[in-house]
């Protein structure tokens, strides 16, 4: 069952509602009264491309870091650099360049470079839909760390729920139950609210409770 925190007009007050249908807008139905109610689905926000140049061992590589525009980016962060269909590293930002200024942040829209060192973890995106936002996450793991379609999660204080998974080659999967390794992962969709999961499962999984 996917989930999602939202306004009740009957409760008057934000609740957990069960999705009953989402292909277009959101049909949900509120756990605590049962009123269904219809909702616009939440949009996507502007990704902005910047050029990454990944320095590994003694090598350099350019490649693109997909991000939110409005997303504030700051030396020292985890990110996720994909140099091509296939291949993509996880990297610590080292500078930001904006034009001729190295700064210490920066929102990405405004970055021109960012220099960047690869590290052994990958960084999974997450894009999580709570009410009419939808709110970033990161998580570094190793590239063989497998997330599924349809399982609980938390991540940064956020329990959510995995709705589909969005792979480097472009295919997207949705089937419930069905995993992809982090390594292969472009980007993870999913909606908040979700109940916790069974604790054994996800130390089991993920590890990361």
């Amino acid at each position: 069952m996917d989930s999602i925190d939202v306004e009740c007009p009957a409760c008057e007050s934000i609740t957990e509602h069960e999705i009953l249908r989402g292909d277009y807008n959101l049909v949900v139905q509120c756990m605590e009264c049962g009123r269904v109610q219809t909702l616009q689905k939440p949009k996507e926000p502007a990704t902005s491309s910047v050029k990454t140049i990944v320095s590994r061992e003694n090598e350099s590589f350019v490649c693109r870091s997909e991000m939110y525009c409005t997303e504030r980016v700051v030396v020292g962060d985890h990110i996720v650099a994909e140099c091509d269909d296939e291949h993509a590293f996880g990297v610590e930002i080292m500078a930001i360049e904006c034009g001729p200024k190295r700064v210490s942040a920066a929102q990405a829209d405004e970055i021109d470079t960012l220099w960047t060192r690869s590290i052994d973890e990958v960084v999974v995106r997450f894009s999580v839909h709570k009410g009419h936002k939808t709110i970033p996450l990161y998580h570094v793991c190793e590239g063989t760390t497998r997330f599924y379609v349809g399982e609980q999660y938390e991540i940064s204080g956020m329990k959510f729920k995995i709705h589909h998974i969005k792979l480097r080659n472009g295919s997207v999967c949705k089937k419930v139950g069905k995993f992809e390794p982090a390594l292969m992962i472009k980007r993870v969709y999913a909606y908040a609210g979700a109940s916790r999961p069974d604790r054994s499962t996800y130390d089991r999984r993920v590890g990361v409770w």
